[in-house]
């Protein structure tokens, strides 16, 4: 039977804020997509025709960590903390924070529902920021929005219409696909088939240190975009941003990222605390997985030992991240220029050293120091696809979580295919970059595979037959 699988990825939903200052602009409503989106599904269903159908959400559809409002009259404790930095990601309150983002996108509810309405089927594959979706009552805040929607049409929402997968999803002899947080030191869960912990009696999601960076650091850093790599610059480009933004503001730039650093450290060193004395019964869960996608129990294995380890528990790599490694080098150089000054020694040694001797010092440290960065995964992510597609047989290997939309070939009959992002990505001004609200289209027919990867805005970016 002809097959149609449309993937897209990293849609990045959440509630809308306009602000007239460009704060959280990301946010905005001008950069809505719910129509381009619904006219894609719509171009392709009327593609298929009777084929099978089937659009796969790989991850990243909604964000989570995006949503800093809470209930005026909340029907649970909220916190300090979560006044003002955000809900934690408690079942409830994730639920909750679904509604409110589904509050915003009715659009998109209704194209997801017209395309079930119309014969297709969805899968939903997790991601780093939508993880939240592990818990049942969020799965059903979305299920209940499809079904009312359908119910309107005379129809209703099947268990087969939408299906969650928290790793991968794997249509066998054509697809793997699976967001690839998993093999992002900064963004990988311990346990990404049980990504919780239990505190004081809550089960919380025990979020990668790139979650908690982007809840409470990024979205109290309203000029930074999220989605884009904006955010990473040296101390000269980082002083320029303050100066435009926050110079002749009441908001401050250095103290949400010292008080941010902080709690996000101390979460994350809290948290070892915590799963020392919690650890899953992993065996069980990777033989579900096995029995699951009827895959040999090794080769299930060998899938989990691709995953990369998270850097949560490098302790030096964390502080390194936060720059909290320069600032007490920083001090140790002031403290050690202030001694200099109050000790009877030479006027040039008290002079030479500070101003020669300690930036050599730094620039050492810097050179030794060089070591893995966030952006190295994305290097390694066609060798992985491959290890992938040798594993399970598959011609299709397809991530999200990159923002980088690309077709690799792997070898004769395989590819890789990174989806990229329907997020903002804009340039200085505030324009839309090209490329954006991509998309991988795979045609199945008997032997033939054609796929392909392209855009909403058009411009074809790739395109392979027969597995090509």
């Amino acid at each position: 039977m002809k097959k149609h699988v449309l993937v897209v990825s990293d849609l990045h939903l959440a509630d809308v804020e306009d602000n007239p200052d460009g704060w959280k602009y990301y946010k905005s409503s001008r950069y809505l997509f719910d129509e381009e989106f619904a006219a894609l599904l719509k171009r392709f269903l009327d593609r298929a025709g009777s084929a099978e159908r089937l659009l796969v959400l790989n991850g990243d559809i909604f964000d989570f960590d995006l949503v800093t409002v809470v209930p005026e009259d909340p029907p649970w404790p909220v916190s300090r903390s979560e006044r003002r930095r955000g809900l934690d990601p408690e079942e409830a309150k994730s639920a909750w924070k679904l509604q409110r983002m589904l509050d915003d996108h009715p659009r998109f509810l209704d194209a997801l529902a017209g395309f079930v309405a119309a014969g297709g089927r969805l899968v939903y594959v997790l991601g780093n920021h939508d993880r939240e979706f592990y818990f049942p009552a969020v799965q059903q805040v979305l299920r209940r929005a499809l079904d009312e929607r359908l119910r309107r049409r005379g129809g209703g929402l099947g268990d087969a219409d939408l299906v969650f997968e928290p790793w991968f999803f794997r249509l066998p002899g054509l697809l793997h696909a699976e967001h690839g947080q998993q093999y992002d030191s900064y963004t990988a869960f311990r346990d990404v088939l049980l990504p919780l912990v239990t505190v004081r009696g809550r089960q919380l999601l025990a979020l990668p240190m790139g979650n908690l960076s982007n809840r409470y650091l990024m979205t109290r850093m309203g000029f930074f975009n999220p989605h884009a790599s904006d955010y990473i610059h040296g101390v000269w480009g980082y002083f320029r941003h303050w100066l435009r933004h926050y110079a002749f503001s009441r908001r401050s730039l250095l103290l949400v990222w010292f008080w941010g650093s902080l709690v996000v450290l101390g979460r994350l060193l809290r948290r070892r605390r915590w799963r020392r004395r919690q650890m899953p019964d992993l065996e069980e869960l990777l033989a579900e997985q096995s029995r699951r996608y009827r895959l040999e129990r090794e080769t299930v294995n060998r899938l989990y030992r691709l995953q990369d380890r998270p850097v949560g528990g490098k302790l030096y790599q964390v502080m390194r991240e936060f720059w909290i490694d320069r600032v007490l080098l920083a001090l140790l150089m002031t403290g050690g220029t202030v001694t200099l000054a109050l000790v009877p020694i030479p006027l040039w040694i008290k002079l030479t050293v500070p101003l020669m001797g300690f930036p050599l010092v730094y620039f050492i440290y810097e050179r030794l120091a060089l070591g893995r960065t966030i952006f190295d995964f994305e290097s390694r992510l066609p060798r992985v696809a491959g290890r992938i597609a040798e594993l399970t047989g598959v011609p299709v290997v397809s991530f999200g979580h990159t923002h980088n939309s690309r077709l690799v070939p792997l070898g004769p009959g395989r590819s890789f295919v990174d989806t990229g992002t329907w997020a903002p990505l804009t340039d200085d001004q505030g324009r839309l970059r090209p490329g954006l609200r991509n998309w991988l289209w795979l045609e199945q027919d008997g032997e033939r595979l054609q796929l392909r990867l392209d855009c909403a805005g058009g411009g074809r970016e790739g395109q392979g037959e027969d597995g090509q």
